[in-house]
């Protein structure tokens, strides 16, 4: 049944009442999982109408998700809910005095990406060009330049938001008491805390990296199933690497078009921030002529920072059923590697309509995160910064069945990894929750305590959907 919503006369932007009888309209996400549709769905173009809209959520009884690049898998959008899709809040101004840009609650990161490369500049992005900067940011935001400047909540200057009191407020490490409260909370365990239009984070000139010709050097080594015991240990002998330097080993199916399509393959790969002369070095084990003989591909090649994730595009490609399991851990071993990689063949072998499901372990130097950690960035919400290891698996389907199955097989995987690292305190990253997942996951309980009080603060009555409600 269609609710009867008052208010709407004084929205002066876009806006949908979508019927709840046809299939959904105006909310397109990553994933399809949890999503029913909303009752109204609101495209604002000024902060005006951002406060606009939450005056008739709270008419109307409804709450408010924010909607930025559309990829947070553990969100659920049901029907009494009004989706703020801040598809307009596009601006990006770099400030090249102050190396600062103040980018809007729409912006995704390709369009980040872009926009500072054109004048030269960069900025910590993850592995995607179709998520949005702040979910990142409000989430943690790991990023392969991690081993460099740390996570993208330890760059944040400030954000602009809307309260669910309807007031726009701006918030720093400058703040004081409760707005520095939430300021720090935002800088990893945002969701739910209020309505970001704006987020000032800081950008660095390209040349500063010093790289050959300005282009980020990579290594790729694929491997055939049999080696993954070889693949394992060459991943595992490049411990801890340098700070300019991220390593991952990916597994996946090879790509239509490619021989042997479908297959499992291991990927060996680094990406590094610095010369090529210094990728070589960091990385001499990918260069052994003994590891070099089992790979079935080998390439080296340098990209510019813009197009680094070019070729992660297959991936985000919105629809199905699709969710992300991960871990960070002080240590691993072959037999973890070996045994996650034969659940992953199993699971996607079983299930065909699984088969674009990856998973990927990475390494990184934690030193510099860890550091700030311990200094200026010490109360924002991000845990488990000194481990060097993450585990990410991203499973994608289209049937119910199958993502029923693929549940228990990142239940297992992760059970798999942290037997392996009993002395560390289990740890996943906010943005990469899952439903039902036990929140102690993310963070200690005193920051927990912290989180569920900032949200009877800031998010008075439940206004905005949070994963920290319950």
């Amino acid at each position: 049944m269609t609710l009867t919503l008052s208010g709407l006369d004084s929205i002066k932007c876009e806006f949908v009442v979508p019927d709840p009888g046809t299939p959904l309209n105006g909310v397109v996400r990553w994933s399809d999982t949890n999503i029913d549709q909303p009752s109204l769905i609101v495209r604002p173009t000024t902060e005006e109408d951002v406060k606009t809209s939450i005056n008739i959520a709270k008419s109307n009884g409804l709450t408010i998700i924010v909607g930025g690049g559309g990829h947070g898998t553990f969100v659920t959008i049901e029907s009494k809910a009004l989706y703020l899709d801040m598809v307009n809040f596009k601006a990006i101004k770099l400030d090249k005095s102050t190396g600062i840009v103040e980018v809007g609650g729409g912006v995704t990161t390709g369009e980040l990406s872009k926009a500072l490369a054109d004048q030269g500049y960069y900025t910590p992005l993850p592995n995607s060009n179709a998520v949005g900067v702040v979910g990142c940011i409000i989430g943690g935001g790991n990023t392969p330049l991690i081993g460099t400047h740390g996570w993208m909540a330890d760059l944040v200057e400030s954000f602009r938001l809307a309260t669910a009191e309807g007031k726009m407020i701006e918030v720093s490490s400058s703040s004081t008491g409760e707005e520095l409260d939430l300021f720090n909370a935002l800088c990893g365990a945002g969701h739910g805390l209020g309505i970001i239009t704006a987020v000032k984070t800081s950008a660095f000139p390209i040349k500063d990296l010093n790289m050959t010709d300005d282009k980020v050097w990579m290594r790729s080594l694929v491997f055939p199933p049999t080696a993954i015991e070889t693949a394992a240990e060459a991943f595992l002998k490049m411990q801890r690497p340098a700070s300019s330097t991220s390593i991952n080993m990916l597994f996946m199916r090879s790509p239509p078009g490619t021989p042997a399509a479908g297959s499992p393959i291991i990927v060996l790969g680094a990406t590094v921030f610095a010369s090529a002369e210094q990728g070589e070095g960091n990385v001499s084990v990918l260069f052994d002529d003994d590891l070099v003989g089992k790979a079935i591909v080998k390439n080296t090649e340098a990209t510019p920072i813009l197009n680094l994730n070019d070729r992660y595009a297959p991936h985000d490609s919105r629809g199905g059923h699709k969710a992300i399991a991960s871990c960070r851990l002080n240590n691993l071993d072959i037999s973890s590697l070996k045994s996650a990689f034969e659940q992953w063949v199993s699971v996607t072998e079983k299930y065909s309509d699984s088969r674009r499901s990856i998973l990927v372990v990475g390494l990184s130097d934690s030193t510099k995160a860890a550091q700030l950690g311990n200094s200026g960035a010490a109360s924002r919400f991000v845990e488990g910064r000194e481990r060097d290891f993450s585990v990410m698996t991203v499973t994608m389907c289209s049937e119910e069945n199958t993502r029923v199955a693929l549940v228990e097989y990142m239940d297992n995987l992760m059970k798999t990894f942290r037997e392996v690292d009993p002395a560390s305190v289990p740890r996943s990253f906010p943005n990469n929750l899952r439903f039902g997942m036990n929140l102690e996951e993310l963070f200690s309980r005193e920051r927990l305590t912290q989180l569920r009080n900032l949200k009877d603060r800031w998010n008075v009555g439940g206004l905005f959907w949070s994963p920290y409600n319950q």
